[in-house]
């Protein structure tokens, strides 16, 4: 395992020769570890360690990276100024804040989101599909192979197992374009005058809608904001089809935020918020829509 102080070496030409350098750890990092450095009282970089097992959680870093430098190219992202094939990386630090886990949206926001999604699905396509089922089921699979470590938990695989056996199913589209299938609130970075996306680890090409789908559950958007975020984001898709499915996938969306939770915690069980995530996620109807 590399530790902190080795990937300080290896980004060593980024930073200043005769000042001190401190390193910061982010609790914004819940996937991974996330680093802020700073030199002169200022924050600098934030360098990003991969922590998942990529395995168990079904993740390709080589693809990751790959996109999210076209996604920086454009402007999407923060730039890219080193990386590792491991997925580690190296940024500039930026002001804007992630949004909150309570945010609520003005229309011009609405419509900046739906401004980034068409940005987002016009990156160049790359080889990784992404189906949000087959992720579910892979997830459901990673923690089943745990449990003869834990088997007080068969109760909870069951449980949720038994919602993704239940679970509708929106046909897969035929026009797949690069999604980024994560857009919470704490991926997205935004104030007043600049807009960032992050996290890239689940992008890959897919169904548009489910993105939008992703941004109305977890944006909190009401009924009518997503009207308007379907309309701003291509006026030509008929609202209640639309709306229907971004419900299913929005059924699809909090389960598989359940799983991976669970599968968090068999994963790094000496986090000690992972088990409390995950049962704080399961108890409470605004984020469980089984319950």
């Amino acid at each position: 395992m590399t530790t902190l102080s080795e990937y300080l070496v290896n980004i060593a030409s980024l930073l200043p020769a005769k000042a001190e350098v401190n390193s910061t750890l982010l609790e914004e990092g819940f996937s991974n570890q996330v680093y802020l450095i700073s030199w002169h009282d200022k924050p600098r970089l934030v360098l990003r360690v991969p922590g998942l097992d990529e395995a168990a959680f079904n993740i390709d870093r080589q693809n990751e990276m790959a996109i999210l430098l076209s996604a920086a190219k454009v402007g999407l992202s923060p730039s890219v100024y080193w990386h590792d094939e491991q997925g580690a990386f190296a940024c500039p630090f930026v002001e804007q804040p992630s949004l909150s886990w309570d945010v609520t949206h003005s229309t011009a926001s609405i419509h900046k989101m739906a401004s980034a999604l068409k940005r987002v699905h016009s990156l160049p396509n790359v080889s990784r599909s992404f189906c949000i089922y087959a992720l579910i089921a892979h997830y459901l699979q990673s923690v089943e192979c745990f449990l003869p470590l834990s088997p007080e938990l068969q109760e909870e695989f069951g449980y949720v197992r038994g919602l993704f056996m239940n679970l509708p199913r929106v046909a897969s589209t035929p026009s797949p374009v690069l999604c980024h299938n994560d857009l919470n609130p704490k991926n997205v970075l935004m104030d007043n005058s600049s807009f960032w996306l992050i996290d890239w680890e689940c992008a890959g090409m897919g169904d548009p809608l489910f993105d939008l789908a992703v941004v109305a559950r977890s944006h909190n958007l009401n009924g009518l904001q997503q009207i308007r975020l379907i309309q701003a984001y291509d006026d030509s898709l008929e609202v209640e089809t639309t709306l229907d499915k971004m419900a299913q996938y929005s059924l699809a969306y909090s389960l598989r935020e359940m799983v991976w939770l669970l599968l968090k915690y068999l994963t790094t069980p000496n986090d000690a918020t992972a088990w409390s995530s995950y049962m704080h996620f399961k108890t409470r109807q605004s984020l469980n829509p089984f319950l």
